[in-house]
């Protein structure tokens, strides 16, 4: 009995292990102008950064905002419902199902908030030159908003 016991936390470990090296992150941080940010309601547009980052792992897709403060919005969906455009140049757009809200406190410590939301960012397909990300979701909090440009020569970085 214990041998099996033993036998199928190591299989269940080993799976655990290979779902998380078959989920490798992908990090791209696009540098532009930031046209627009509301958090839970409130503009706060002039506070916005300077570049947004998009990050993919496994399904799940999101754009984060960043404000001076430290604020971060993250538009996060999963890429499976996304809908694909049959049309070359055509924006896709990805089915947002949460927002996450991480806000810095004035000791530098972090508070992380999960928004069921409904909502969606809207994105061109990868290419070179201008761009636009234009997300927005309604939560219980309120609305939030996010629409990114990005500059002519940016690329996307890691």
């Amino acid at each position: 009995m214990l041998t099996r016991l033993v036998t199928l936390l190591l299989l269940i470990g080993l799976a655990c292990a290979a779902e998380s090296r078959a989920q490798p992150l992908t990090r791209n941080v696009l540098k532009g102008a930031c046209e627009k940010l509301v958090i839970a309601g409130r503009d706060v547009s002039p506070t916005c950064g300077d570049s947004i980052v998009n990050l993919v792992q496994g399904r799940r897709t999101s754009f984060d905002f960043t404000s001076s403060d430290g604020t971060t919005v993250s538009f996060s969906g999963t890429g499976m419902p996304q809908d694909r455009q049959e049309e070359v140049g055509v924006d896709a757009l990805q089915p947002v199902s949460a927002v996450i809200l991480s806000v810095k406190s004035a000791d530098g410590g972090i508070t992380r908030d999960t928004l069921m939301t409904v909502g969606s960012c809207r994105f061109p397909p990868a290419a070179s030159g201008r761009a636009t990300v234009a997300c927005a979701a309604d939560t219980q909090r309120g609305r939030f908003e996010g629409t990114f440009t990005t500059s002519s020569d940016a690329a996307p970085g890691k």
